[in-house]
């Protein structure tokens, strides 16, 4: 019985989502003058989703395009990203007023003086999306074209190299080799050169870059250049960006290399985000063991009472673990949740723990509570319903 209701909890509950995000990183927290100098400062243009809250097509482009795995990889290594809602935003109707916004969606590019660089308005797929991307950054055609040309007659000279490879990855064509040649021809005073050491920040985005070593070795300069907390950011990119990678190429070297990395970073977050990556690659790899270790740390030093993160936590417990006394202390969290946010979620992920249990009286007035919440909340009961039904079984066997 109770494998047929987890793989109904499987297909119908809410199961936290996966923690690596592959699209769009938007900014939400700066306003329009700090999002502008933040693209000056690293030398990028601005991408904004001028947006309404009622606006379909707008929804469908924040739903579906702007999560696309290939639109996240370009957009959030070639721009600065932000959006606005038109309407509600403080900066929105001041916005729209400035450009002439008159429909909905509309897409801008514009660069660190607030000049606009490329405009669509409606709706894109994900293709379209990149394809405006790289007109906005490249709107004379065949710029490349004449690169690459020049590279195969033998054109080799820094400034040139760092175009090249610049225009490589605008295009959303593979750079790397050329990067690593272009690392070879700077001098010391290209070294010191904001135009340089801008292009080595903004393409050094694996952990196998050979601008990685350069980035770590110069992070004072970085941390000038560039702020602190962005360069902080790109480590942490980089380190997540690897612990994703190492479960599907089966490397636990690319795993131990990002707990390096973030360790001689040591970024005010290093531990913390140490323990969370941690989490993630244990979860993929399905060590439950490791997973345990690492989470129990993260809870007692980083969650407290964030009912929302230690809700997902407790959840994962419930789907992945059969140790006695992990269960107890993953229902201690559950019902931490359930006092600090009375939701229909956290009360029936506390139903579930009980359950697993055979805590059956305790997970069946849980589930009452579920349900009582869910009516309140508008949300959909029926998982809540499902388990009270496995719980009253089990009491008619007993």
């Amino acid at each position: 019985m109770k494998k047929t209701l987890l793989a109904f909890l499987i297909a119908y509950c809410i199961i936290p989502t996966a923690a690596f995000s592959d699209g769009i990183d938007f900014i939400h927290d700066k306003k329009f003058q700090e999002v502008l100098d933040m693209a000056k400062a690293q030398n990028k243009l601005v991408f904004i989703d001028c947006y309404t809250s009622w606006c379909g097509p707008c929804k469908r482009l924040a739903a579906v395009v702007f999560p696309d795995s290939a639109v996240g990889e370009f957009f959030n290594s070639t721009f600065v990203n932000t959006k606005f809602d038109m309407e509600k935003d403080e900066d929105g109707p001041s916005i729209s007023t400035k450009y002439q916004i008159r429909a909905y969606p509309t897409l801008l590019w514009l660069d660190g003086d607030g000049n606009v660089k490329h405009k669509v308005v409606g709706g894109v797929d994900p293709a379209g999306l990149i394809q405006n991307g790289k007109k906005a950054i490249d709107p004379t055609p065949g710029i490349l074209t004449g690169m690459k040309k020049m590279y195969a007659e033998g054109k080799r000279d820094a400034d040139f190299l760092n175009d090249y490879v610049g225009t490589l990855n605008a295009s959303n064509e593979k750079y790397e080799l050329v990067f690593a040649e272009y690392l070879t021809k700077l001098s010391s005073n290209n070294l010191v050169d904001p135009k340089h050491t801008r292009t080595i920040f903004n393409l050094t985005k694996d952990i196998k870059s050979p601008g990685l070593s350069y980035l770590v070795k110069n992070k004072d300069y970085y941390a000038n250049l560039v702020g602190a907390d962005a360069f902080n950011k790109k480590i942490n990119q980089i380190a997540a960006k690897a612990v994703s990678e190492a479960p599907r190429a089966d490397d636990k070297d690319l795993f131990q290399g990002a707990m390096d990395l973030l360790k001689a970073n040591k970024a005010p977050d290093h531990a913390e985000q140490t323990l969370k990556l941690s989490m993630d690659y244990y979860t993929h790899m399905n060590d439950w063991v490791n997973y345990d270790k690492n989470a129990t740390q993260y809870v007692k030093k980083y969650v407290g009472k964030n009912a929302s993160q230690l809700n997902d936590i407790a959840w994962a417990y419930f789907l992945n673990i059969t140790d006695e006394g992990q269960l107890q202390k993953a229902t201690k969290w559950a019902y931490t949740c359930v006092n600090t946010d009375n939701k229909y979620t956290y009360n029936l992920t506390y139903a579930y723990l009980l359950y697993k249990q055979n805590i059956y009286k305790e997970a069946e007035r849980a589930c009452d509570y579920a349900i009582i919440r869910a009516k309140e909340e508008n949300a959909n009961a029926s998982s809540a319903t499902a388990l009270k039904e496995a719980i009253r079984k089990s009491l008619e066997k007993k």
